[in-house]
């Protein structure tokens, strides 16, 4: 017997994207132990969820590695941020997951003693 579930996912189009491309993260500390200094950090959205941090400098934007929205909340845990990003934050950004799909028809069934 075959149990089924039915799941209902999201379509892009009911989602509500910002307008906005550019969110400001935060301040993270930076520099050697002991001596850090707290720096500036935003977020920009790009296409098919796709997240690169930029930082700015004297008028200068550098951008760093581009992650997925997947790999997004690992990167974020990594960085020592003052204040706590939250995916209530990440949500209103734009920010979805995607989430891991599980085929049963693939996994063998244990064995009945």
């Amino acid at each position: 017997m075959n149990n089924v579930i039915h799941v209902k996912f999201p379509k892009q189009s009911q989602r509500k994207v910002p307008r906005q491309r550019v969110f400001y993260l935060g301040e993270y500390y930076a520099g050697p132990p002991l001596c850090q200094s707290l720096e500036k950090l935003w977020l920009k959205r790009k296409p098919n969820n796709r997240w690169v941090f930029q930082q700015k400098h004297y008028g200068r934007v550098y951008e760093w590695e581009e992650y997925d929205g997947d790999d997004l909340l690992d990167v974020l845990e990594s960085i020592p941020m003052a204040e706590e990003v939250t995916i209530d934050d990440l949500l209103e950004m734009g920010w979805y997951h995607r989430g891991e799909i599980i085929r049963l028809d693939t996994k063998p069934f244990p064995e009945k003693m």
